[in-house]
């Protein structure tokens, strides 16, 4: 049952990575054709800095789950990693809990605000006039997925040292 769960966040987690790389390949085009409107026509594109804020939310937020399944993100272990490995793991599933509940008000609180975004207005942004709340659910996805993910690594805190990789300089 376990094993199950599991596979469909990482799933889930993978999927939208996709997500977040197709919103990669459209804010370069996006810059790219900035770039060339400003060197051929010496007028850049209308509300660049608010496109590129918003695709930024999508490329973080659809990512940063399937970095956490990867175990990608960047710690550091200087003392950790001379304690004994039973120790670790109970350290890690402290670690993993922790990121669990920060991860879930986080979700939490931006679904409250994408929430509050949509009523009794709709906000959006200055140039463009783009709904912001969208973006914000997105922010909120993420972090319920990121907290999924955390959740599943309290119960196995460290990788496998089979399958860990090692960095080369």
């Amino acid at each position: 049952m376990f094993n199950r769960i599991k596979k469909i966040i990482e799933s889930l987690a993978i999927r939208l990575t996709w997500f977040g790389s197709v919103a990669l390949s459209l804010m370069i085009l996006f810059v790219v054709t900035n770039v060339l409107s400003r060197f051929i026509f010496k007028k850049p594109l209308p509300g660049t800095i608010e496109v590129i804020e918003l695709v930024t939310v999508l490329i973080a937020f659809f990512s940063v789950g399937y970095t956490e399944v990867r175990r990608s993100h960047i710690y550091v272990e200087l003392v950790i990693s001379k304690l004994p490995r039973k120790v670790r793991s109970i350290v890690g599933s402290i670690m993993y809990l922790i990121c669990t509940a920060f991860f879930g008000v986080l979700g939490f609180e931006a679904w409250r605000l994408g929430r509050s975004y949509l009523t009794p207005t709709l906000r959006d942004t200055y140039v463009l006039h783009i709904p912001i709340a969208p973006f914000i659910f997105v922010i909120a996805f993420g972090s319920f997925v990121l907290a999924l993910v955390t959740l599943l690594h309290i119960f196995h805190p460290l990788p496998d040292d089979s399958k860990k990789e090692e960095v080369t300089a």
